[in-house]
């Protein structure tokens, strides 16, 4: 299966204005103005009705689908102009206030200086290895999936959990830039980023907290495999490629590229680069996820009798562009416009280090 990667923006402005949808999957049969009909339709009914229309997919409104029986042809606009302006998402999306934009302080960047970098990522390394990752998991074999998915999933488990330092991470280097940056703007831009850190912990405005993104990880994992993480972890194999990864995304954010910025400013502004990156990529790699695991269950663990949980990807498939939607107001609040190069190296250094992290995990569903 081929995973394209192509940006179709004369369809967007032609619709709203917006220049940042993706084709995600080759399309097996709908016509353009059948697709048309679809995300017009997804804008305009909840959930529910969606997933009432009959699509094998999960029917998440910041994920617009154009229903087909044999194939689904998966359109993202992650974090869209569109999307930020018709999503009813439990989050508070808090944008520069006249306060911020009093007159003496540097210019910020603009939503779109931060959506056109966002775009370079469309044809990085990371998008690249993402679709390699993907082909390779629905080609698994039905005889031996357990052990070809063993070694990739505690790989994928500490994967998971150590981005959350790594957003804590983020806030860190802006909270630093104290007595450096605007008060207002640095507080602004941390009301923001606070957001997706504790949704990772079941935290959300006007809820009750939930399961941790972990426990719903753990359900995941068990209702696949029939027993629990620990029993993974048993076997006490490293995880190389996550450990790795980790530790270049810590030395990359808490010291500002590896040593390349010193000033506590330029931190803050490549920290927040690092984060759209984060938050932008997740987005791809979630909803492939997603699809390629519902490819798997209907060739292997449906017949199997299996159940699976599919609350994990599903919320992250549909919540990580209301993520990447709060990236951008963190950013458009904090970031001078000197410092798009600051984030646009940001950006490259962790489409580079993710890229290698998937190929490895590529790698070893070939062996």
């Amino acid at each position: 299966m081929r995973w394209p990667v192509k940006p179709i923006g004369e369809l967007a402005r032609d619709f709203q204005g917006s220049s940042d949808f993706v084709e995600r999957e080759v399309p097996s049969g709908p016509e353009l103005s059948d697709i048309m009909a679809s995300i017009i339709s997804s804008l305009s009914t909840s959930s529910a009705a969606a997933a009432a229309r009959g699509s094998t997919q999960a029917a998440k409104s910041p994920i617009l689908r154009a229903a087909a029986k044999s194939k689904s042809r998966v359109i993202c606009n992650v974090a869209s102009p569109i999307k930020e302006e018709t999503a009813t998402w439990a989050t508070n999306l808090h944008g520069p206030s006249k306060e911020s934009l009093r007159a003496g302080l540097p210019q910020l960047v603009s939503k779109e200086d931060v959506v056109s970098l966002e775009s370079l990522l469309d044809q990085g390394a990371s998008v690249a290895a993402l679709r390699r990752f993907n082909d390779n998991l629905r080609s698994i074999p039905a005889d031996r999936w357990e052990a070809v998915l063993r070694p990739v999933f505690n790989e994928l488990c500490f994967n998971l959990e150590s981005f959350n330092p790594a957003f804590t991470s983020c806030l860190l280097m802006v909270q630093r830039s104290i007595g450096r940056s605007d008060y207002v703007r640095r507080d602004t831009a941390l009301k923001n980023l606070i957001q997706p850190l504790a949704g990772e912990y079941g935290m959300h405005n006007g809820s009750e907290q939930l399961k941790t993104h972990r426990e719903l990880f753990s359900d995941f994992f068990v209702s696949l495999f029939g027993y629990g993480l620990e029993d993974l972890f048993a076997e006490g194999k490293k995880p190389e490629a996550g450990e790795i990864l980790f530790a270049q995304m810590s030395d990359d954010i808490l010291n500002g590229g590896r040593g390349a910025y010193s000033d506590t400013l330029e931190k803050a502004s490549y920290a927040l680069g690092y984060n759209l990156a984060i938050e932008y990529l997740a987005d791809y790699e979630k909803t492939w996820m997603l699809d390629s695991f519902r490819a798997l269950d209907e060739r292997i663990f449906s017949p199997l009798g299996k159940k699976v949980d599919w609350v994990f990807l599903e919320v992250h498939a549909e919540g990580e562009a209301e993520h990447a939607a709060i990236g951008h107001a963190a950013a458009i609040n904090m970031v001078p416009v000197e410092h798009i190069a600051v984030m646009k190296q940001a950006m490259a250094d962790h489409d580079r280090d993710f890229a290698v992290f998937y190929n490895k995990l590529a790698d070893m569903m070939e062996q």
